[in-house]
């Protein structure tokens, strides 16, 4: 009887393709925070070059971007004054350090009195003694002042100071010019924009204002004029806010006649000039009395109910639909005082909300409202040195509180 052996073939395991290992390694890196992924630039030329490849940068912030989406992010920077001068209308002796705080809401188990750590820290050794609010867009930051304009991404701890030109021939060194950061739809460019005084019409107290544009990573040495001029004349110390593609700012509207009752809007593909009229349902007694706020890349205008002058007014938010011509009313806030939207919470049941040094939780099912931290409560820490309370001791003026998303983007 013939018995058929079998032999036992010998198998040996088939590496996956190098491709496959790549795309492996991009997934992981690509989950990692900024921090992180600057050490690894120096395991190996195949990983910073992989970390450094634009198309590594923009993945990896639609990664950040999903993430502040669960879990919202916000930049704090403590101004403090050097000391108080009675009577300035708007404080000229700030302290001219820079420093960049993340904070994200606290998870049950967590002390809200964990100390924060700095992100980025500069000390501009009294390059400016004012300093105006902030604009955030992709991980980089804009600091207008009364002398530059400052360019940050804090999670790269990268920092520049953007040129000085001569156009602007009114307020130098008082006023801090209103400047803004956008990315350029088309081109994927980030674009920073700041108006400039030319003159001003004795009669009408008018201003004739014109805007410069500076383009990250392309231009190193100037502003560009933007022409033709803005439409109408923009409020000074406000910065305007960037959402779909375009720049918004607060019209002046002293001495106009006609009065537009609509918000600049600032195109940044072409580089052109349009008004958007403000919501039908806004109290005309209103029109000036109003803010801006970016969501989640939606533009939020925030007004109180009514023009009465009672003590406890709800807080009507809108946001601008349908390629920016209409407005729809989205949300009612049973608040007292004007309250900043920061970010609406997973579900859209809940928004953080910022009004002075406090940043609450509002459920807009019961319109309950909880306070989460007190910004002047907060310890606030630099690497390797001791924990201390905001300012040092010294006197705080205000807070910048921008929503934050970390990015590798350049500058």
């Amino acid at each position: 009887m013939d018995m058929k052996v079998c032999k036992r073939r010998k198998t040996t395991k088939v590496p996956p393709p190098t491709e496959l290992l790549d795309e492996l390694v991009t997934e992981i890196l690509l989950r990692l925070p900024v921090k992180s992924l600057l050490r690894f630039k120096s395991v190996s030329k195949a990983w910073r070059a992989t970390i450094s490849d634009p198309f590594f940068v923009r993945s990896h912030l639609r990664q950040s971007a999903s993430r502040c989406r669960q879990n919202p992010s916000l930049l704090v920077t403590p101004h403090t004054l050097e000391h108080v001068i009675d009577g300035e209308p708007w404080p000229s002796t700030f302290s001219s350090d820079i420093s960049f705080y993340q904070w994200q809401p606290p998870s049950s188990e967590e002390e809200e009195s964990e100390p924060r750590f700095v992100m980025h820290s500069d000390d501009f050794l009294e390059e400016f003694n004012s300093v105006c609010y902030f604009a955030h867009c992709d991980g980089l930051v804009v600091a207008p002042t009364n002398t530059n304009v400052y360019l940050f991404n804090p999670a790269t701890r990268d920092a520049m100071r953007l040129p000085v030109n001569d156009r602007n021939k009114m307020y130098q060194y008082v006023a801090c010019l209103p400047a803004g950061l956008g990315r350029d739809p088309r081109t994927g460019r980030h674009k920073v924009v700041r108006a400039f005084y030319r003159s001003r019409n004795p009669l009408t107290g008018v201003h004739d204002m014109g805007m410069e544009v500076f383009t990250v990573g392309v231009d190193s040495d100037s502003w560009r004029e933007i022409t033709p001029n803005p439409l109408y004349p923009v409020a000074e110390w406000i910065t305007p806010v960037f959402a779909k593609g375009a720049l918004f700012w607060i019209i002046e509207k002293r001495g106009l006649d006609p009065s537009p009752r609509g918000i600049l809007r600032l195109s940044l593909d072409d580089e052109s000039f349009s008004v958007t009229h403000l919501p039908d349902s806004l109290d005309p007694a209103l029109d000036e009395s109003f803010i801006l706020d970016e969501v989640h890349g939606e533009l939020f205008l925030t007004a109180f109910s009514s023009s009465e002058l009672t003590w406890r007014k709800p807080l009507n938010i809108w946001t601008l639909v349908e390629q920016d011509t209409r407005w729809e009313h989205r949300y009612t806030l049973d608040v007292s005082g004007m309250a900043h939207p920061v970010a609406l919470l997973p579900g859209g049941g809940a928004m953080i909300v910022r009004a002075s040094h406090y940043i609450s939780r509002y459920d807009l099912q019961t319109h309950e409202i909880n306070t989460i931290c007190e910004l002047e409560s907060l310890r606030y820490q630099h690497d390797g040195t001791p924990e201390e309370d905001a300012g040092s001791g010294q006197e705080i003026f205000y807070f910048n509180v921008i929503p934050y998303t970390e990015s590798l983007v350049r500058i």
